[in-house]
């Protein structure tokens, strides 16, 4: 049989009581700051990543299916159009026409992919909704570089220049893979986990 032990506090009680005032003071401050800092924050990153990225160059490359070797020849595609993609990326940054890299993107499509029946099509252009991270671009007409294989009825390769985004499918679900691994903390929640452990 276990033997009863009285367990006593060694802390003086005004002390705690004044200590726990002074958190919980501390926890409504940083509450109350955030409540009024937060939404104009927010909302001023909108309106910036807003006018980035609308004004932006998309450019989307569309596969003719969703079966694997289609997906496989879209991915081929977009490699090897990598260092044009980049070339107009570089352009449009530094405010270069494109005309002379579009040439050259038609060139070397005529080239080597005369047989895959490859449409470019340069200036507005509609693209589906697409979820970027945090941020949703609706279904609107874009400024933009569409390479449609074929049919055009598979998944697509897209990007926007301005903001950087470049994504292919498989990345897209490896980067999901990851997101999932990761734990998301806020800094104010556990800043007052802090206080009161």
């Amino acid at each position: 049989m276990l033997n009863d032990y009285e367990i006593t506090r060694v802390e003086n009680e005004k002390v705690q009581y004044i200590l726990s005032l002074l958190k919980l003071v501390a926890c409504s401050v940083a509450i109350l700051c955030s409540i009024l800092l937060l939404p104009d924050v927010a909302n001023k990153i909108y309106e910036t990543r807003e006018t980035m990225v609308d004004d932006s160059l998309k450019i989307r490359v569309v596969a003719n299916s969703n079966l694997e070797a289609d997906q496989q020849f879209k991915n081929e595609v977009v490699e090897n159009l990598q260092p044009i993609f980049a070339q107009i990326q570089k352009n449009e940054i530094s405010g270069v026409d494109n005309d002379e890299t579009y040439a050259q993107l038609a060139n070397f499509v005529e080239k080597y992919y005369a047989d895959a029946n490859v449409k470019i099509n340069i200036g507005e252009n509609l693209i589906p909704p697409k979820l970027d991270e945090t941020f949703f671009y609706p279904q609107s007409l874009y400024n933009s570089v569409v390479l449609t294989i074929g049919d055009g009825r598979g998944d697509n390769w897209w990007c926007s220049i301005f903001s950087n985004v470049c994504e292919r499918s498989a990345e897209k679900e490896e980067a999901q893979e990851v997101e999932e691994e990761k734990k998301v903390k806020f800094i104010i929640w556990e800043w007052i986990k802090k206080l009161f452990d």
